[in-house]
């Protein structure tokens, strides 16, 4: 074969003070069996020996160069990257993980194959500090779809053609964690994507890793956010690993986490209501909401109960009903239990504030003679993305319960 009729495959690496492995990925990609491959190393201004290293082969190699500077972080560095290269065709490998042997060759052949697939991927291994392999990494054939129920790609194993690349506008600077996954899903939504069933690269896993730091506090809220952008709504893999760091909190739990995360915009909210500082509520329940006429309001989602211990002459399935009005016109009727998470569709008003009434068939006398209804543990108004990620999961079998 002549030297020319090998695509030139650009390789970035996202760099920061990982000097103790920088240097076994920089032998993983010029070790390679693929002659054609410009390397380029975008450092954010690393304080430890990387820049050493770096410098160690940019004198020797002339397919390696890097730059050193403060960045935004790890997504604004790879598009950096991207503009500095001139390949067809894209790898993207952080500098802590490794190529394993004849994984571009594979890649680029694969490509060739298939000319239609916007990206190819392989399998790969989950290794330690030591570069001893712990596992295979999880990895499947995907596509827009499957990729909604979790990520099944691992981000070293992936090659992308430049074009593509450029098309989706390279990564989401606002994400920190997931950039990756959000990339798989915008460039499936777009185009086929295929899978190699080859080994490709080891994805190190180390206590200073984003995947051992940053999964709870960041990982977690940008997934659900990227989902919700993507999908509308949360898969039953992300709910439960929301649920296995949080704990259960229902469906209003999660509804609290998404818009205390931002992972929600636009946010209609409850700004008065005649709701007693013991959560009861008159017969007559009414509430003001507030929104941004960008996304008007769609449900209203209460939380309520009578607890047992108040009305204990009430049967067990008790039954009652609600009346609704917004603005003092009718609005629908709902029949609900002594337990209840009721979520009420209003049609979109297109106001920045509006009142809410609710009147109940079921009241009693306290004794502080107050006329009681029932107690609204959460009165929330959803927008339309809230009101599907409600809908989406409230059938799920990880909520169950009561919200």
């Amino acid at each position: 074969m002549v030297y020319q009729s090998f695509p030139l495959v650009s390789i970035i690496t996202p760099s920061y003070n990982q000097g103790k492995y920088i240097r076994e990925t920089i032998e993983s990609v010029l070790s390679q069996d693929y002659p054609n491959i410009e390397f380029i190393v975008v450092d954010g201004g690393s304080t430890d020996d990387t820049l050493s290293i770096l410098k160690e082969y940019s004198h020797i190699e002339e397919r390696f160069r890097f730059i050193s500077e403060k960045d935004r972080g790890q997504s604004h560095a790879i598009n950096k990257g991207l503009a500095m290269t001139k390949g067809e065709i894209i790898g993207w490998l952080n500098s802590d993980d490794t190529y394993l042997p004849g994984a571009i060759r594979k890649a680029v052949e694969a490509l060739q194959r298939q000319p239609d697939l916007a990206i190819v991927y392989g399998k790969a291994y989950t290794i330690d500090e030591n570069s001893q392999k712990i596992s295979d990494y999880y990895v499947a054939p995907a596509n827009f779809n499957q990729l909604f129920d979790g990520c099944m790609i691992c981000q070293p194993a992936v090659f992308i053609r430049r074009n593509v690349f450029l098309e989706v506008e390279g990564v989401d600077e606002s994400l920190h964690f997931c950039m990756d996954y959000d990339l798989w899903i915008r460039i499936a939504k777009k185009y086929p994507i295929g899978f190699v069933p080859y080994a490709f690269a080891n994805a190190r896993t180390h206590n200073t890793c984003k995947t051992s730091t940053l999964w709870n506090t960041v990982g977690i809220p940008e997934i659900l956010r990227t989902s919700v952008k993507h999908y509308g709504t949360i898969s039953k893999t992300w709910l439960l690993a929301y649920q296995s760091h949080h704990g259960y909190k229902g469906i209003t739990g999660l509804l609290h986490y998404l818009r205390d995360q931002s992972t929600l915009d636009c946010l209609p909210t409850v700004t008065n209501m005649n709701r007693y500082e013991d959560l009861w509520v008159p017969p007559r329940f009414t509430f003001t909401v507030e929104t941004d006429l960008r996304c008007p309001v769609n449900s209203i989602l209460i939380k309520g109960k009578i607890p047992p211990e108040s009305a204990p002459f009430l049967p067990l399935h008790y039954k009652f009903r609600f009346v609704v009005q917004v603005d003092g016109q009718p609005a629908g009727s709902h029949i609900v239990g002594s337990t209840f998470l009721l979520n009420i569709p209003v049609q979109p008003i297109m106001k920045e504030k509006f009142e809410m009434e609710i009147l109940s068939s079921f009241f009693l006398t306290d004794s502080d003679k107050r006329m009681i209804s029932f107690v609204a543990d959460e009165v929330i108004p959803l927008s339309l993305e809230e009101s599907n990620v409600f809908k989406s999961i409230s059938s799920s079998s990880v909520f169950l319960k009561i919200g």
